[in-house]
This record gives C-alpha cells, structure tokens and sequence, in this order.
C-alpha cells in the first residue's frame, strides 16, 4: 500500500523510505497535466534544424511587440494600476456606468472591466478582471462573465491594422465600412454576456443594483462579524486601513494618505507584464513560421492554421492570400479570436479571475463565430 507522506503532502510509493524525496513525473507539466517532454524534443528538433526560418520568427514578434504592443497597452497598464490603487476607477467610468447597469446590471468595478477591455484590447480587460477580483471588489460570479466577454481588439488596432488588412483583402469589389467591422466585432458582447450570466448564476447570486461601494459598506457593518471585512473593498471610499500595502522599503511606516501602489511600482508591474506578453509573441511567432513551412502557403488551411497560433501574422497572411469576404472573415476571425498567443497572454497576466483558460478559449471561438455570422448579416445590407 502507499503511504501519504503528511509533511509533502504527497503519495509515497511501498519501496520508497517514508524520509526521502517524492517521484515526480517528468513527462508531465504540474500545471496542466498534459505530457510536455516530447513536445519540448519536438521544438528543440526543429529549433536546430530551421535556424533561419526560427530567428525570422523571433525578429517578427519582437518587433511586432516593440513597434505596437508595448507602445499601445503599457501606457494604459501603467494609468490603470495607479487608477486601481487610488480608487479613481469610478469617476472615469461614471458616463458610462449608468447605461451598463441598466444593461447588464455590472457594478461600478465591473463597468471598468468592461470599459477597458473594449478601449485597451487585449489581455487588460483580463487583467483587471483578475486583479479586482482579488482585491475583493468583484464578486466571483460577476467576474467570471466578465472574463468571458472583456477581451477584444482595441479600437485603435481596429481601425488601423485589422481594418487595412480587410481592406486590402476586399478589394475593389467588397466595401465594407469601418462601422460593420467595428459592429461585428463588438456587438456579441449582447448575447455572449447574458449566456454567461446564465450559466455562471451572475444575475442570482449578486445582488441587483448593488455596487461595490454598498457591498463595502455591509462589509463594515458589525452584524455581519470581522470576517465580511475582509471580502469586499470600498469602491472609491477612503478607508483602506486594512487593504493599503506598505512599501517594501518602508518598514510598515508608508504613509497611509499616500497612493496604494506608487509610480515605480506600478511601471514595475506593468513592465513585467509586457516582457511576459512579448514573450508570447516571440514564441507563436516562430510557431506560425513553422505552420508555414509544413503546410502549403497559399492554401486556406496554412492562414487559418496561422491565425490560430498569432493573431496579427495570421491577419497578414490571410491579406495577402485569400481574397473577397472569405478573406475578410479570416482578418475579423483572427482579430476576434486572438490567437493562442493572446489566450497565453491572459493566462499569465490573470491571477485569479475564477474562469479557466479552457473557457476562455471556448468564449472566444463563440465570439469569433458570432462575430463572422454578423459580418455576414451586415454585409448584405
């Protein structure tokens, strides 16, 4: 029989001494579960064998990362650290909240969530899901159909390089407004959010109308004891006597009037961030140089294959190879999906967001085919 070695809190096999280091699996991955060992031999081959065609990979993604994703997303993760940590969330989203509340019935934080996956693109609608779960200004329901439905294309990158590529895939004989692809694109926000407010229990277990701020005050009322203390923050208010981190170097002496997570700390975050994203771009980058050295180039399947792997490469081949409206749904699909590279982006920005990645992926094939059906329903108008 095995014995369970209680000071590892691991299994133990009959011949193996109760004091000595458990076996570990080697040819699996802790976090997944999954065999890695032959996939890593895999890499390693063809890393060696295609010297050429993996440093082209690297150099695209690098560059696509320093030339557009670092400029774009961490002046927005910088601004929106400090925004958290100062409680100024609920001032900037006050044009919009009161519509959102009405709409889907979201709380103040919950509005922000939304909000900044639609303006800032991809993955800080996920990140700030996470963080603010964490933080215990979301309730965990709430935040799961959040997670589902705040990723999406920014419109910056909307209308600059998805809309060029569409453009240039369409040719003469297909306009297409910028209106209908930013309609198509944001428009299964509707439905996708109200399957997933059904199915999570978002609209049963949370209380309707009721926003982070009266959840922070029935937190502090003595009745409900000091552990509802500690399970919702006050959206906004001013007392975070319990929530405020001190500074590493202030030896519990920071002062307590002063921001929650300074400037240098916020650029630190954000920056490990962005080196974890670029990372990911590399890496997807050399896999979609890859896909094209085994699949026929001109082929659909080579640029759909692409599109999974990296959004922005698969847009550039499916511009490039495919013409008419099969063309533009391949750029919309690509652009709505995200790419594996984006779905590892958001699983190593989020901390805790209450949703695994398999439903991420699964949310974000719904919203790719949602969004081509509507390009469609918009085209023929």
């Amino acid at each position: 029989m095995n014995r369970r070695n209680d000071h590892a809190g691991t299994t133990v096999g009959p011949n193996v001494p109760a004091g000595a280091a458990p076996r570990t699996d080697l040819g699996r991955s802790a976090g997944y579960g999954t065999p890695v060992v032959p996939a890593l031999a895999v890499v390693m081959l063809l890393l060696l064998l295609f010297p050429r065609l993996s440093l082209e990979g690297a150099r695209k993604g690098l560059l696509l990362w320093y030339q557009t994703v670092l400029p774009t997303l961490l002046p927005f993760m910088v601004c929106t650290n400090l925004a958290i940590s100062m409680n100024a969330m609920k001032l900037l989203t006050a044009p919009f909240a009161p519509l959102l509340k009405k709409l889907f019935r979201l709380s103040d934080p919950g509005c922000f969530v939304l909000l900044s996956g639609i303006c800032c693109g991809y993955p800080m609608g996920a990140k700030n899901c996470s963080d603010l779960l964490e933080q215990g200004f979301l309730s965990l329901p709430e935040a799961r159909c959040l997670y589902a439905v705040s990723n999406f294309p920014s419109p910056m990158f909307l209308a600059g390089y998805m809309m060029a590529k569409a453009s240039q895939t369409a040719g003469a004989y297909l306009v297409l407004p910028f209106w209908k692809i930013a309609a198509a694109v944001y428009l299964p926000i509707l439905p996708m959010f109200f399957l997933a407010a059904r199915l999570y229990g978002f609209h049963r277990e949370s209380p309707i109308g009721r926003d982070a701020r009266q959840i922070g005050r029935e937190g502090n009322d003595p009745r409900r004891g000091q552990k509802g203390q500690k399970d919702k923050r006050s959206w906004g208010g001013q007392d975070q006597k319990d929530t405020v981190p001190s500074h590493p170097l202030s030896n519990g002496s920071a002062d307590r009037s002063a921001p929650t997570l300074p400037l240098d700390e916020a650029l630190s975050s954000s920056i490990a961030v962005m080196v974890k994203i670029g990372g990911y771009l590399m890496l997807f980058s050399i896999l979609a140089c890859f896909i094209g050295l085994f699949v026929p180039q001109d082929t659909l399947l080579s640029c759909l294959l692409i599109s999974i792997a990296e959004m922005t490469t698969g847009m550039e081949a499916a511009a490039q190879r495919v013409w008419g409206l099969p063309g533009v749904l391949l750029v919309l699909g690509a652009g709505t999906f995200g790419g594996l590279s984006g779905a590892f982006q958001v699983r190593s920005v989020t901390k805790n967001a209450g949703c695994s990645i398999r439903h991420y992926i699964l949310w974000k094939t719904a919203h790719c085919l949602l969004a081509c059906l509507f390009l469609v329903l918009l085209a023929l108008i």
